[in-house]
């Protein structure tokens, strides 16, 4: 995803799709370049059989991963997510 986010360089829209499933997914993924994440459909496809309280709580559920990993990189908004947030395996 970076090499592509570098390619592009803000002409085009990058939006993730890689069945993403918690907010941890959704942080890397903007921090490796994407504009906008998307939900794995057959996961929220599952949690909707719960109705919408299994939506809402699939949404509670992220939000609140999310804030805890924006915590952990120093990230306050979304818009301070970047590739020096993540950590590399190793060092």
């Amino acid at each position: 995803l970076p090499a592509i986010a570098d390619a592009v360089q803000g002409d085009l829209t990058i939006l993730a799709d890689s069945g993403v499933r918690s907010g941890l997914d959704v942080v890397r993924l903007l921090a490796l370049g994407a504009d906008g994440v998307l939900l794995g459909r057959a996961f929220v496809y599952a949690l909707a059989a719960a109705g919408e309280q299994g939506v809402a709580h699939l949404l509670d559920l992220i939000a609140s991963e999310m804030k805890v990993a924006m915590t952990l990189t120093g990230a306050r908004a979304v818009g301070e997510i970047s590739r020096e947030s993540l950590v590399r395996a190793g060092g």
